[in-house]
């Protein structure tokens, strides 16, 4: 990845560059004929500030091969001296050029990126300025899945610098219910992907089956550089649904190319990648087989030893200490079924982990910071492309037991 310069030095370079033009009456396109609408939320104040720029300039490159009757929108939050604004981009099909233009600035840069009110007037801004047959959200930030926003935690996004505030994923889910209301049409997503570490853990995905028919995400870290937006645009601006396993495998195959397992000299990412795509409408199938499953093995469940599971199921936050306590937030949902149940009972099971996960890769190892102390490649044995927790009976986990008892996951499986 290229760094040049400030960050909107690093835009007009990477607009010049993709041939960029001002708007017309002539470049217009018909709004109410467009095939998607696609919002790129990016809360970037924070460590991953200096990766932004170099996304953004991938999204122009991206958009020049759009079709022209498509929008992309993005919202940009930097550590720059720049204000949050929604900036539109679209591919000016008569000169062949990418168009920029600024839908609307925020009066200040300050700490709202994670609230629900600005999320939600984002969505509200931008899906009713271009609105489309279909749209697609892209949420970009640091991410800690259903993890509670303490000591640090990062449900999702993070604003104000690395002890700035975060999003809690039910914050998280009211933004989103507010923002499809300016949806035209069936008023959900046809995709959200996260473009942050940790989410596509089962208890993100079920609540939000209301918003959005795919979810595309990784249960474990992401690479620092996000997703190659230069390859992956062409599958989401797809006509009629968008292509979410094809974006899916243009960003493992990208990441699977350069893999070596480690770091190379030149700063190029090659620990590896995973992610997944999620459809949405099996998520009531798998919290039924997994009620019924979790009731029959109750006893099971609850004498689950800590240092036993470490040693038996794929975990995605080895080594990693929590508030100074070593424990684990995330499992690999189908190995951890696996272990519980017996073979015959897991591969029933499986069946509707199957219809749910439709795409799910990984390397054979993917970088964590925590890994052996200082960050390492973390071996990946198992991968159903979904992440759980487990509710040990244990004092250390007695917090985040009391959170996880009033998700809607844990509800509808009898947790």
């Amino acid at each position: 990845m290229i760094r040049i310069g400030t960050f909107f030095g690093w835009i007009f370079a990477a607009l010049m560059v993709a041939g960029f033009a001002g708007c017309s009456d002539d470049d217009a396109t018909d709004e109410a004929q467009a095939n998607r609408t696609i919002l790129v939320y990016m809360a970037a104040q924070n460590s991953l500030s200096h990766f932004a720029s170099d996304d953004f300039a991938e999204m122009i490159e991206g958009m020049a091969e759009v079709d022209a009757n498509n929008h992309l929108l993005v919202y940009l939050d930097t550590d720059s001296d720049e204000p949050p604004s929604i900036l539109h981009l679209r591919r000016d099909a008569r000169r062949g050029t990418v168009v920029q233009e600024t839908l609307y600035t925020y009066p200040q840069q300050d700490d709202s990126s994670v609230t629900t009110e600005r999320m939600a007037d984002v969505m509200r801004r931008s899906f009713t300025a271009y609105p489309a047959a279909s749209y697609g959200l892209i949420l970009w930030s640091h991410g800690e899945g259903w993890l509670p926003s303490t000591r640090g935690l990062r449900s999702f996004g993070q604003d104000g610098g690395s002890s700035g505030p975060v999003m809690e994923i039910a914050d998280l889910e009211e933004a989103i219910a507010l923002g499809t209301a300016a949806l035209t049409g069936e008023g959900r997503f046809d995709f959200i992907y996260f473009d942050a570490c940790f989410m596509q853990g089962v208890e993100v995905a079920y609540p939000l089956q209301a918003y959005a028919d795919y979810l595309i995400a990784c249960p474990l870290e992401t690479p620092g550089p996000g997703a190659p937006y230069g390859e992956i645009l062409q599958p989401l601006f797809a006509a009629g649904e968008a292509d979410a396993v094809g974006m899916a495998q243009r960003y493992f195959q990208y990441y699977a190319a350069a893999y070596e397992g480690t770091a190379t000299a030149a700063g190029n990412w090659t620990y590896g990648a995973a992610i997944s795509v999620v459809q949405t409408a099996a998520l009531p199938q798998l919290a039924d087989a997994t009620r019924a499953l979790y009731a029959a093995y109750a006893d099971r469940l609850a004498q689950l030893d800590a240092d036993e599971l470490e040693a038996e199921v794929q975990t995605f936050d080895m080594h990693r200490r929590y508030g100074g306590i070593y424990r684990h937030a995330y499992y690999d949902f189908g190995d951890f079924v696996r272990y519980l149940a017996s073979d015959s009972d897991y591969q029933r099971w499986k069946q509707s982990l199957d219809a749910a996960v439709v795409y799910a890769q990984s390397t054979p190892t993917c970088y964590s910071i925590y890994y052996q102390g200082f960050g390492g490649a973390l071996p990946i044995r198992a991968f159903s492309g979904l992440s759980t927790y487990v509710p040990l009976a244990d004092p250390d986990y007695a917090a985040w037991n009391e959170v996880y008892a009033a998700l809607a996951w844990t509800q509808a499986v009898g947790l």
